[in-house]
């Protein structure tokens, strides 16, 4: 491919203060979005960026770092405000020895959720950092999804009223679920039903509207925002509410039991889903799990980069073997001194529970005294 395009979207919560509050405040959320965009480019570059070299490129080496450029956007295609940003990476990097190679797109392709995470925790501690803002999770998440956290005191309603696109596609996706299970007699599978929402999300897009400067958005906005919060008044006490959440949640003591508790919190979350995993799923894992505890923001990332190395090295039991037994010289390691023969981030892990009943199916499957 000729590049990859990383888009980076806050929660609709975020989206909505932005759009209403005080011109300085929202000037404030907009550079922590960009703040929070920096920071997961920034893990992206220290854990995922690579090149291939060789025949086959069987040796992965270490790059300078992206080459991108990045477009802000203030609205979906229904003209809702949806602040997000999209980083244009051209698939070029520069190996430490000068050559410009394509990226190794296996590694950044695994590592786009943990990015993602990353910069959901950035935003919360920027936002938290810059304004006082607070997080909670939003209620009625559908059962079996990981709740989203919006700003404390951002009116449900207004979210809502915001969400025309999301609204149009899970209408659109109803209708396409209804006629697959009318046509073949069951309910789609997973990998149907994503197929399903992929083709409702095309289906309802909207061309792009006539451009608009921020003042006629933010006029725009807020009209609507007073249709449904009863007037000037209640856009302004949501505001003042969403700034002065009152009497935030204690900051968590971060100690050695609270690493290992949250550590076995991340794996059991992850072997709830899946049998083995890598370091991406547990990095992700170990966001969510931080940025509900209420941190002090400059633990943040040292405390994720503890969560995460307790879980793959205490709580879980490694299946790849550490090596071939071959030792390296140092011009075939990387910077952190791993082998260029060994691909990044590619061990798999997963716990004494699963390995148990994979023990007990194992020997109940040799049993011949009955059915």
């Amino acid at each position: 491919v000729a590049g990859y395009d990383l888009t980076f979207s806050p929660v609709k919560s975020v989206s909505t203060l932005w759009a209403v509050a005080p011109v300085e405040v929202a000037a404030q959320i907009e550079l922590a979005h960009h703040e929070a965009v920096g920071d997961a480019l920034a893990f992206l570059e220290k854990h995922a960026l690579y090149s291939r070299e060789g025949a086959r490129g069987v040796r992965q080496v270490d790059v300078t770092g992206l080459v991108a450029t990045a477009f802000t956007h203030r609205d979906s295609r229904a003209g809702d405000p949806d602040l997000h940003t999209h980083v244009a990476v051209a698939n070029k990097v520069q190996t430490l020895s000068g050559k410009w190679l394509a990226i190794d797109g296996r590694i950044l392709f695994k590592a786009k959720v943990t990015a993602s995470e990353t910069y959901n925790t950035a935003l919360e501690k920027h936002l938290r950092t810059r304004l006082g803002l607070t997080f909670a999770p939003r209620p009625g998440t559908e059962p079996g999804k990981r709740p989203i956290r919006e700003v404390i005191g951002v009116d449900p309603a207004l979210n809502q009223r915001w969400s025309t696109r999301r609204a149009a596609i899970q209408a659109r996706r109803g209708e396409l679920a209804t006629t697959f299970q009318s046509d073949h007699g069951r309910p789609p599978s997973v990998v149907e039903a994503i197929q399903l929402a992929q083709q409702a999300t095309l289906e309802t897009r909207d061309a792009k509207h006539e451009p608009r400067t921020l003042t006629e958005q933010r006029n725009t906005w807020r009209e609507q925002a007073e249709q449904v919060l009863g007037g000037p008044a209640g856009v302004a006490a949501m505001v003042t509410t969403a700034l002065s959440p009152g009497r935030s949640a204690p900051l968590s003591t971060v100690d050695a039991a609270w690493v290992q508790d949250t550590a076995h919190r991340v794996r059991d979350e992850i072997a709830a889903r899946r049998s083995t995993w890598q370091v991406w799923h547990v990095r992700g894992e170990a966001h969510r799990q931080v940025r509900a505890a209420n941190l002090p923001a400059a633990q943040v990332e040292a405390v994720v980069d503890l969560v995460t190395e307790h879980t793959l090295t205490l709580a879980s039991v490694r299946l790849t073997s550490s090596g071939d037994g071959i030792e390296e010289p140092p011009e075939l390691r990387r910077e952190d001194g791993s082998s260029v023969y060994e691909i990044a981030g590619s061990a798999v892990y997963t716990s004494q529970e699963i390995l148990a009943a994979e023990q007990r199916l194992v020997h109940t499957a040799g049993l011949t005294d009955r059915h």
